[in-house]
């Protein structure tokens, strides 16, 4: 952040501390501030509204649809936001898949601008999925029925936390060099018709938008649920802003995805162009089920996450420029393979090569491993170097003694690696691989005894 920003975050700080929902100025002290119970009473009543029975999952096209985005247009416009659509929503229109009718669903637009002249025509937009999963109609003893899906974590979770960001926002309007522009997107469900009609159809400064921050299914933080982040390729610019949040004091631990979570309006920006991130807590089995209810969520895990967002908001809006610039080049420093232009590989391959053709052809399952019925992973770290040569290697989850003396025997043996390289350097990257020990004999992955 340039000086001038330095300077207002540090105003920010002093005009609005007592202000509960104001997180990001009092992690700045470097105390953890009691995360603020006015903003997961805000969650869970919005959560709760959105999948009332009244709503039926909001099912795009249908009259509640209409009246959740009714809901959160009041909601945007006592903000103070610049609505873009009318109060009912743009609404747009599209084949019904199953009747072929045409079905008309919509979307909520509004900005909030900002405060540099020579910025605040660009957008940073942050958008999410309105519409929710519905609902189906059944017959049980010859009776009709409706099975609702309330659609809590699909994504009434997504459109709460977009909601509680623009108020942070909204209250911190003169941090915020770009505008910044919420889209509550119609259509996820199908193909992500709503912020492809905004895109293609109905705004017009697509060229201003310098970048898109995507909040969908999050409020999970247990077995396959943890909150993560997806950017497409890997974009080093793009890990560097969200690690710097990332690395604030009390910010919930993040990942980088390499594969998309779940599906999600991010897809349409994607295609025009634009630079994206997804932040997300993933897929799971009851997702859109009759089980996805408000109770489901984790609302202290969502209140962190409208404080990540709120944070990486602003760093966006605050850049001088999206251009790619070239940064100098530090030979010294030791990077990961995810910040690099160029990966290090090993024969021309990447680390699953290394493994397959270097460390499970050469380390042996000790006798004691073996007769002590010791299985399971071992990880071990290590630098390759400029020269691209693997040193410092250490482990950090060990399985025996003995197994670590081999696995640190052979890969203190390993031929020289290609180096990672940055703007045309060669520069040092830390690499982590895991090793699978397996007893069963005839086991196709890892050492077998």
């Amino acid at each position: 952040m340039n000086r001038f920003g330095t300077v207002l975050v540090c105003i920010a700080c002093i005009l609005i501390a007592g202000s509960a929902d104001f997180a990001y100025c009092q992690r700045i002290g470097g105390t953890r501030p009691a995360v603020s119970r006015n903003l997961e009473d805000s969650l869970k009543k919005q959560v709760a509204f959105l999948c009332s029975e009244s709503m039926k999952g909001r099912k795009a096209g249908s009259p509640e649809e209409k009246q959740a985005a009714k809901y959160i247009y009041d909601f945007m416009q006592n903000l103070g936001a610049i609505m873009l659509s009318p109060e009912d929503g743009d609404d747009f229109g599209m084949a019904n898949p199953v009747t072929g009718d045409t079905l008309y669903s919509r979307n909520i637009v509004g900005f909030i601008p900002g405060y540099d002249p020579a910025l605040k025509g660009e957008f940073i937009v942050l958008g999410t999925q309105l519409d929710g999963p519905g609902y189906e109609s059944l017959t049980v003893n010859g009776v009709p029925r409706q099975r609702i899906f309330p659609g809590a974590y699909s994504n009434a979770s997504g459109t709460a936390v977009l909601m509680q960001v623009a108020k942070l926002i909204a209250q911190n309007k003169f941090m915020f060099r770009r505008s910044v522009l919420f889209g509550f997107f119609g259509a996820g469900n199908l193909s992500q018709a709503g912020s492809w009609y905004f895109l293609n159809r109905s705004f017009k400064d697509v060229d201003k938008i310098k970048f898109m921050v995507d909040v969908n299914s999050v409020g999970r933080d247990s077995g396959p649920n943890y909150f993560q982040a997806f950017v497409g390729l890997p974009d080093k610019h793009i890990f560097k802003d969200i690690f710097t949040v990332g690395e604030m004091p009390f910010s919930p631990s993040i990942k980088i995805a390499d594969l998309e979570p779940v599906p999600s309006d991010y897809r349409s920006f994607h295609s025009a162009g634009i630079p994206f991130t997804l932040f997300t807590t993933g897929d799971n089995n009851f997702r859109g089920t009759i089980h996805d209810t408000p109770d489901q969520l984790d609302y202290l895990q969502l209140s962190q996450i409208v404080e990540f967002v709120y944070s990486y908001s602003l760093i966006l809006a605050s850049k001088d420029s999206f251009e790619k610039q070239e940064e100098e080049t530090d030979t010294d420093r030791i990077y990961s393979q995810m910040e690099v232009d160029k990966r290090a590989s090993f024969m021309k391959g990447d680390e699953r090569t290394f493994l397959k053709d270097w460390v499970y052809h050469y380390v042996k399952y000790p006798d004691s491993a073996i007769a002590s019925q010791t299985e399971g992973t071992e990880i071990a770290e290590f630098v390759v170097d400029k020269n691209g040569k693997v040193t410092d290697i250490k482990i950090t989850t060990s399985l025996s003694e003995d197994i670590d003396k081999e696995v640190l025997k052979v890969l203190k043996a390993s031929p020289k690696w290609t180096p990672a390289q940055i703007n045309g350097k060669t520069v040092p990257v830390r690499i982590s691989v895991a090793i699978e020990f397996r007893l069963a004999q005839g086991a196709k992955f890892g050492i077998n005894k």
